[in-house]
């Protein structure tokens, strides 16, 4: 996926307002939404951090968007790396969705992408789980949100293990 810089602002702004849309209020105090912050090498990052609600104060489930892009020339940029998580504590499980570290997963995994399930949260089958590429913020705020208002709570141990 690759975007100018005007149109990941609008990406990040309509991934929030997507957030919002399904009801996640948006931790504004510990990330400022709708920021791109820029690394010493040109890169660009954001984090989207908010609860879900489930009628308890505090909420006790919360989910996170967080994603890098790499600079490929003045005004382009490319995504490099993303994690989408959501730690539900009612049901007791954590689910998230990964692509960083490319080298290194390549070298042991033979893969790119990877995701995490554990359940309940601190138990899991094993540390990294196959996964299949999640093509956008919009898609990885879906899965999160399907895992969340899904009755049953994931079966980890019938995902395959990468390690």
């Amino acid at each position: 996926m690759q975007l100018s810089i005007d149109d990941l602002e609008v990406y990040v702004s309509g991934v929030a307002e997507l957030l919002e849309r399904y009801g996640v209020v948006l931790d504004l105090e510990r990330v400022a939404p709708l920021v791109l912050e820029e690394s010493p090498s040109g890169a660009m990052s954001f984090e989207l951090r908010g609860f879900l609600r489930d009628g308890r104060v505090p909420p006790l489930s919360v989910l996170e968007v967080r994603e890098q892009w790499r600079r490929l020339a003045a005004d382009r940029f490319e995504r490099w790396a993303y994690a989408f998580e959501l730690l539900d504590h009612e049901k007791a499980f954590r689910r998230a969705f990964h692509l960083h570290d490319r080298e290194a997963f390549i070298h042991r995994y033979h893969v790119v992408v990877h995701e995490h399930c554990e359940r309940p949260i601190g138990t899991a089958p094993c540390a990294h789980i196959a996964g299949s590429p999640v093509r956008d913020g919009f898609h990885g705020v879906n899965l999160l949100l399907g895992a969340w208002t899904d009755p049953r709570p994931p079966d980890c141990a019938s995902l395959t293990c990468l390690d």
